[in-house]
């Protein structure tokens, strides 16, 4: 039996910090394999079998996470532009494991899904009691 502690430290990490989504995954395997494309949000919904209104999303976060570029505007195109080789290389080894053990890669995505999930409600629970200026005033 294996668990995530078996794949690389920087496959977990940029699972961890960069990818919350099935979507963004595909995308930006997809992206990665074909570096030397220029996708719209369309073609990689058809390419991907996805339905549009997700990859957009998906794309927003993988640009803020410095793994993909926008070129144009009219309409947006996106290419695989990691901010580092760093970050490159950990996409790599994501592929390649994703590639040999996919059931890891989605069971670590899903944890890692569920701790964003506990992490925001302890801080929605822990803002429930914090009292605004105002409040404190009306006391």
């Amino acid at each position: 039996m294996t668990d995530a502690s078996d794949l690389p430290d920087d496959v977990r990490a940029l699972l961890q910090e960069h990818i919350e989504s099935y979507e963004q995954l595909e995308t930006l395997l997809l992206l990665r394999r074909e570096r030397y494309e220029e996708w719209t949000v369309e073609g990689l919904a058809t390419r991907l079998r996805v339905q549009a209104e997700l990859i957009g999303p998906a794309l927003a976060g993988l640009e803020a996470s410095g793994l993909v570029g926008t070129i144009g505007q009219a309409p947006p195109r996106f290419a695989y532009r990691p901010a580092s080789s760093g970050l490159d290389i950990a996409v790599g080894r994501l592929e390649r494991e994703y590639a040999e053990r996919p059931i890891l890669i989605i069971q670590l995505m899903s944890a890692n899904a569920i701790d964003r999930l506990r992490t925001a409600a302890l801080h929605t629970f822990a803002d429930a009691f914090v009292l605004s200026d105002k409040d404190k005033g009306s006391g």
